[in-house]
């Protein structure tokens, strides 16, 4: 089963409340964009407590892998109070405006961008090509202007953003990429035909919310530094027990390649 397929159950299964326009518009609307005043003061509170503690950690080298790259933390679940309270205030938002359908978290991941001479990696225009039904939920964990690593994405001439081609879309459909879903050289010829480079900045605890496939690239850092929280969920047919937990939420211990059978969902940590 495709995670296209396994969705469609998902919705039809679900019996919470749901914006049906919002909804509708699942593929068409890839990018959101949330102010930080969006989830309330309780949110911003989380975050903020959030991160005094990561940037102690990052400050101090604690708990984190620096590959010359991101510096990463390897040690998110001593966070799990702060997670979960996130996840709880964010998670049925997207049920309810985005899916309309039951979701749990099966990947975050907590870093710091840096200055870089060359664009490598995630600081390259890509999409990620897991399955299009795959939402990651990117939270800056401090302000973040045009110096600091903005999240930029590519919009379309309709003023979406641009989904690139998934070639791994589940048990019926999983195959490599073109250019290992690297599509810089494309972005000149796009821009040619009206398509724009949107820098996201927003102080903290504003978010991005992108369908993974989304064309998208990290800045590196001209001046100051950016932590983030990238939460990323799932569809579900059984809500699970709680929305992020550490038997089936990872981080960089686990590849970020989803697993190719969407039905076994929380009940398999990858």
């Amino acid at each position: 089963m495709n995670y296209d397929q396994y969705y469609n159950l998902c919705k039809k299964s679900y019996s919470g409340e749901v914006d049906i326009e919002a909804i509708a518009n699942f593929y068409t609307s890839p990018v959101r964009l949330y102010d930080p005043n969006f989830l309330g003061n309780e949110y911003l509170e989380i975050i903020k407590n959030l991160s005094d503690l990561i940037t102690q950690d990052f400050d101090t080298k604690t708990d984190c892998d620096d590959d010359g790259i991101m510096v990463k933390h390897n040690n998110i679940w001593k966070f799990h109070k702060q997670i979960s309270s996130i996840c709880n205030l964010l998670v049925p938002h997207m049920e309810k405006n985005q899916y309309g359908c039951h979701l749990y978290v099966d990947k975050i991941y907590i870093y710091r961008t840096l200055k870089l001479t060359d664009r490598v990696s995630s600081y390259e225009w890509h999409y990620d090509n897991n399955p299009d039904e795959i939402v990651k939920t990117l939270i800056y964990l401090n302000d973040v202007d045009e110096k600091n690593s903005p999240y930029e994405y590519l919009k379309g001439p309709n003023n979406e953003g641009v989904l690139g081609v998934c070639t791994r879309k589940g048990t019926e459909c999983w195959y490599p990429p073109p250019n290992n879903s690297r599509v810089g050289h494309l972005i000149e010829g796009l821009k040619k035909q009206g398509y724009t480079a949107q820098q996201v900045t927003g102080k903290q605890g504003a978010m991005v919310s992108f369908i993974n496939n989304s064309i998208h690239r990290a800045n590196p850092i001209i001046d100051g530094y950016r932590d983030v929280i990238n939460i990323r969920v799932k569809p579900t047919m059984q809500p699970a027990p709680e929305y992020a937990n550490p038997m089936y939420s990872t981080s960089y211990e686990h590849s970020g390649v989803v697993n190719r059978n969407p039905v076994l969902a929380w009940k398999s940590k990858i």
